[in-house]
């Protein structure tokens, strides 16, 4: 349990707020169901519990037994042996993108992000994550998404929360686009024409959040080492900010997540005591792009995070949506017709295919002597192993691993489908040598538990909200299990998989 939920227990109160209210789309006559038949396996559970039965009451987990039970006039669904465990937590996506998808390189760019968006929250759901945790909210995108008739839960962080003279303010005017950006008084920081200071403090910040029914507030520490010629001038938030963003955030009962990607980035964090890291270290400064082993200083601050509480959320995909651009084995994946409507799929594998030649272009120019552009399908192969690898080493050491994908990311590539993203981060786990009770783990409570949520869902309980999947095969003994679903069970409602598909 991180440190904020030990001191505020009104945490679980506020954030479980966001799950337990009632969803009109979902609204149906409170009626019980008995799921029978099952084998049951749940984080708090030390051995699987066989021949199981789970009793439901509208949303909620009402009883939990194994052998005889009474029937009664309970809807009953026969699990037929199968594994009943909790719905699977994605606790990084960005809803308001569409993988792959850039203006200017498709005519059909409107017709195409509109078919993204009214298939995503079943694509999500067909892949067995019924619960989302948005790290920066669009809030047309997500109320849209919320008003599709089946989706899964979403909790979010808020509109953007960036500093008024940072990286993220450099793309248009900050008082525009992240309205509740945060001044950084410790450091000078930038006043814009006209703002009021006192409305841009850390309380202002994450009173900003909660108006907007965020539970979570993302800061970043992007460094830009990958910028073409040079990042350009943009200030790192001081760590006296960020302590005091964490303990303002901490006095409301919400968690504080800092995307970083470097070895700085993360003792950063360190230093000011954040909740979860979005995104591990893949840069390793003063090292070739694909070295395989990190230097010294990398590997003693994986160490330290591997030692601290701090949450850890690789998104492996998010660097192998780069590498999408040069593997065309990616889109030869049949699990996309699941997921993607057919129009999407043929923009993928013909205009979108010119992002290839952008990213050579602005990109090329920050190899070294002895290499060409002919040199990047295996320099951006070598570079994701080794950053498997290094997950893998700080997973074994005791990390806190969080499951999260980063879906869909917004750069270039077209690797981060909703929900099929989610399966392919939890083989990458897998093939980094996480242990399947430990990816069972990040994949439930541990993502409940980071974000103030362990009281409503994250593992199979009386009083749980009903987000569970009956699997036919066993997660704990074959990663496969997790793309063996036959059923979703959302808020109680009982979903074949079969009817989440495009196809």
């Amino acid at each position: 349990m991180l440190r904020f939920s030990k001191t505020v227990p009104l945490a679980l109160t506020t954030l479980c707020g966001a799950l337990a209210a009632p969803d009109p789309a979902l609204a149906r006559a409170a009626e019980e169901t008995l799921i029978i038949n099952a084998n049951l396996i749940s984080p708090e559970r030390a051995e699987l519990l066989e021949d199981a039965w789970i009793r439901l009451d509208g949303e909620r987990i009402v009883g939990v037994g194994s052998g005889l039970v009474d029937v009664g006039d309970a809807a009953v669904v026969d699990a037929s042996g199968g594994y009943v465990i909790p719905g699977l937590i994605d606790s990084h996506v960005h809803l308001f993108h569409a993988t792959g998808l850039r203006r200017g390189l498709t005519d059909d760019y409107q017709a195409l992000y509109a078919a993204f968006q009214a298939q995503q929250p079943r694509s999500y759901l067909f892949h067995g994550f019924t619960t989302l945790v948005e790290l920066s909210s669009n809030p047309r995108v997500t109320a849209a998404f919320n008003a599709a008739p089946q989706h899964p839960d979403v909790v979010h962080c808020g509109s953007w929360t960036v500093l008024s003279d940072g990286f993220m303010a450099l793309e248009e005017p900050v008082t525009e686009r992240f309205p509740n950006y945060l001044i950084d008084h410790y450091a000078d920081g930038h006043v814009p024409t006209g703002a009021d200071p006192s409305a841009h403090t850390p309380r202002a910040i994450v009173d900003g959040v909660l108006d907007a029914g965020g539970r979570c507030v993302k800061l970043h520490y992007e460094e830009a080492l990958w910028w073409p010629g040079g990042a350009p001038e943009f200030r790192l938030p001081s760590v006296e900010i960020v302590r005091d963003v964490v303990n303002e955030a901490h006095a409301s009962g919400i968690p504080v997540v800092l995307h970083a990607t470097t070895p700085d980035g993360h003792r950063f964090g360190l230093e000011a005591g954040v909740d979860v890291f979005a995104h591990g270290m893949w840069e390793w400064p003063g090292q070739a792009f694909d070295a395989p082993e990190p230097n010294a200083e990398t590997v003693a601050v994986a160490d330290a995070v591997a030692a601290s509480e701090i949450g850890l959320q690789p998104t492996i995909r998010t660097i192998r949506n780069t590498a999408s651009l040069f593997d065309p084995t990616v889109l030869e994946d049949p699990a996309w017709n699941d997921v993607m409507p057919p129009a999407y799929m043929d923009y993928l594998r013909t205009d979108a295919q010119a992002q290839r030649d952008i990213f050579v272009d602005m990109f090329s120019r920050l190899l070294p002597e002895d290499r060409s552009p002919s040199d990047w399908p295996a320099m951006q192969a070598a570079f994701s192993e080794r950053y498997q690898n290094l997950i893998g080493s700080m997973v074994a050491d005791g990390a806190n691993l969080l499951f999260a994908t980063d879906t869909a990311v917004g750069g270039f590539g077209w690797a981060s489908p909703p929900g099929l993203a989610g399966y392919w981060e939890i083989q990458a786990l897998r093939d980094a040598g996480v242990p399947l009770a430990t990816l069972f783990s990040a994949l439930t409570i541990n993502n409940a538990r980071a974000f103030g949520l362990q009281d409503e869902i994250g593992t199979v309980e009386i009083g749980k909200r009903a987000n569970l999947l009956i699997l036919r095969e066993n997660p704990l003994t074959n990663v496969t299990a997790y793309n063996e679903i036959d059923r979703i069970i959302l808020a109680g409602e009982v979903i074949d998989r079969d009817t989440l598909s495009v196809r």
